[in-house]
């Protein structure tokens, strides 16, 4: 991918965004520094920033981006012209041998300031284009509370729950008695509505250890969720945009996840050898289509952009919905990397497809 600007061609500037403050800071930067060694250097200027640096994406002067690309979206090859007309009022706050601004950012984040449409919408104030979904889409994902609302106007399947927030405390005596009228006797889980990477969740067999579980949820996040517990098989299905399809939207084959523990949890994500994914999924053709029509319809419902992924319980008879992640881990053994690989998709094409899009905007 090539750029034109007053001085000839040059290469398109990348800043991979990652790091952060949230509790998957340790997850972001291995997820960002797998993208920035994968992006193409014949490509790219590659730069790495840690969003505790943020300001040193304000330099000066701005770009101004007008990517063209094949209308087909098969090519990541295209020419993206650029107005080095700077602002007279704007003013660097970076050092004068900063090599300028990116021309595209990256996202490399996970969890709060990163997935919850902060820093989308701050990179929205600075003019710079992006990877992934924008503000709205982002937050609402990120909300698992609201987003169960969005999927349910959706006619999408979801499970049921009970809401409990913080400063809107119920005894453990009324929480028992509201568990006991809405699920009867089922396992519950607890989860913060907020949050990633399993944090503050529990998987409650007992229900005596249901107020346990909520208050520790609740130091995750002020409002979380009390769902019945679904026993079934974790799948997930990636969505990528690619105007060679139906509706603008590709899904990739549905993987099967099989965690060591009793449920995917943090340790089963990402220790080696914590869980072992399958693809295809071993579901049946009927229940694979209806899964990646799912995920299609929740990342049109919540109205994301480029890749989403979607997480799903599937039984024998049903498919729920758990939730959809905007910025799934981007390692080539992460699992919307090994769906596209499947798909004939490799790891660094995939990046490729992600900037196009963030460029089209």
């Amino acid at each position: 991918m090539s750029l034109e600007s007053g001085e000839g061609l040059r290469k398109l500037r990348v800043a991979v965004l990652m790091g952060g403050s949230s509790n998957e800071r340790a997850v972001s930067l291995s997820t960002g520094k797998q993208i920035a060694q994968s992006l193409a250097p014949a490509k790219y200027q590659i730069t790495t920033v840690d969003t505790r640096d943020m300001l040193a994406l304000t330099a000066s002067p701005p770009a101004k981006i007008s990517p063209l690309v094949a209308e087909n979206g098969t090519k990541t090859e295209g020419k993206v012209t650029i107005d080095s007309e700077s602002s007279s009022n704007s003013v660097p706050v970076v050092p004068e041998s900063h090599e300028g601004r990116p021309d595209v950012v990256f996202i490399a984040l996970h969890g709060r300031g990163g997935e919850d449409g902060t820093i989308q919408g701050a990179l929205e104030l600075m003019g710079i284009p992006y990877t992934g979904s924008g503000v709205l889409a982002s937050a609402l994902a990120m909300n698992k509370r609201m987003a169960k609302q969005m999927f349910r106007s959706y006619g999408i399947p979801v499970i049921d729950d009970i809401v409990v927030q913080r400063g809107k405390p119920l005894s453990p005596e009324q929480l028992l008695e509201q568990a006991a009228q809405v699920f009867g006797d089922s396992a519950l889980f607890v989860k913060p509505s907020s949050e990633g990477s399993t944090f503050g969740c529990s998987l409650v067999l007992e229900r005596a250890d249901l107020p346990n579980a909520v208050t520790f949820a609740l130091q995750y996040d002020e409002t979380i969720l009390v769902e019945r517990y679904i026993k079934g098989m974790e799948i997930t299905v990636g969505v990528l945009e690619d105007p060679n399809e139906e509706e603008g939207l590709l899904a990739l084959p549905v993987i099967e996840i099989i965690p060591k523990n009793a449920y995917y949890d943090y340790e089963s994500k990402y220790a080696e050898g914590g869980s072992e994914h399958v693809i295809p999924a071993r579901i049946s053709a009927e229940q694979t289509a209806l899964a990646q029509e799912y995920a299609k319809r929740c990342h049109t419902a919540l109205g994301c952009r480029g890749m989403s992924r979607t997480d799903l319980i599937a039984t024998e008879n049903a498919l729920y919905v758990l939730e959809v992640n905007t910025i799934p881990g981007m390692t080539p053994t992460s699992l919307l990397p090994q769906a596209a690989e499947v798909a004939g998709i490799s790891f660094p094409e995939l990046l490729d497809r992600l900037i196009v899009s963030a460029l089209r905007g």
